[in-house]
């Protein structure tokens, strides 16, 4: 019986381990997508502000000039 019980315990061990290791995982992979998604958001942001920028310089230097 001895043995019986050590055996359940390692089982309940293992699966308790394996199941924080795959829930971390899941935590990372997802991480890794929303740090994905900010710096897409980023490079949007600046390619629109880079392609706003020149008609808005164009028009303050007409306006002063």
């Amino acid at each position: 019986m001895e043995s019986f019980e050590g055996a359940v315990k390692l089982m309940l061990f293992i699966y308790a381990l394996a199941a924080a290791i795959s829930l971390i995982t899941a935590w990372m992979i997802k991480y890794i997508f929303v740090v994905i998604r900010m710096q897409k958001s980023r490079a949007e942001a600046r390619k629109s502000a880079t392609a706003n920028a020149p008609t808005q310089r164009g028009a303050a230097s007409k306006g002063t000039a």
